[in-house]
């Protein structure tokens, strides 16, 4: 059995993750700031402004290595870095502290 198709170069270049994990935070504070990058870089991967949630999740293909980056105004920002993920879906409890400066 075989099927007759008609691409052109730009669908050809197109490349599809066959294997995909879901990095997953939880316990953030609604509208934290999200941001994923290579680690050691300024390249982002992901990002969210005010997450509406209090959960984020960001599917990826490989073992990156990146910087995980949770701010939100009234919370000391926290940031996880040098983080290598795995080939299968992970989850991290995060906790942000409350800032006793923040007026």
């Amino acid at each position: 059995v075989y099927v007759l198709t008609t691409s052109t170069t730009t669908t050809q270049a197109y490349q599809y993750a066959l294997d995909t994990a879901t990095l997953t935070l939880t316990g953030l504070p609604t509208g934290c700031d999200v941001v994923i990058l290579t680690a050691g870089t300024s390249t982002i991967l992901d990002q969210s402004d005010a997450n509406p949630g209090t959960s984020y999740s960001w599917a990826y293909s490989g073992t990156p290595t990146v910087d995980i980056g949770l701010i939100k105004p009234g919370y000391v920002p926290y940031y996880i870095r040098g983080l290598t993920l795995g080939s299968t879906d992970s989850s991290i409890p995060v906790s942000l502290t409350l800032d006793r400066n923040y007026a």
